[in-house]
């Protein structure tokens, strides 16, 4: 002879948990609450699952689609441009630097050793 089944169950938390048997070793008997579920060893512990309710989904579980989202500020694409115009210039300066800098070293490289 086996030992009990626990039923799956909605816990506290709306979550389902599956059904398990207790046959592990000494722990023959399905206990605890209807919302929290563990194979014990004590018969008079045993858990009277006819008596649960918690079978079905809860209804605080179905909460439905949660409301759109609302933008505190409305969408500003002048404000995308300025921005991209920053990022450009930015760009721009930077590889005006780069060249300048790579300039001046072809330069003296290409001139060679300065003698006085």
């Amino acid at each position: 002879p086996g030992g009990d089944r626990c039923r799956g169950y909605y816990d506290v938390m709306g979550q389902w948990d599956p059904p398990f048997n207790c046959n592990a070793g000494i722990y023959q008997y399905c206990c605890g609450t209807c919302g929290y579920r563990f194979c014990c060893q004590f018969k008079p512990r045993r858990l009277d699952q006819s008596g649960c309710s918690n079978y079905d989904t809860p209804n605080w579980v179905n909460t439905g689609q949660p409301p759109a989202r609302v933008d505190e500020t409305p969408e500003d694409p002048t404000r995308d441009k300025t921005n991209m115009i920053v990022y450009i210039i930015c760009g721009v300066v930077a590889i005006m630097v780069l060249v300048g800098i790579f300039t001046k070293l072809g330069l003296e490289k290409a001139q060679g050793p300065q003698t006085e």
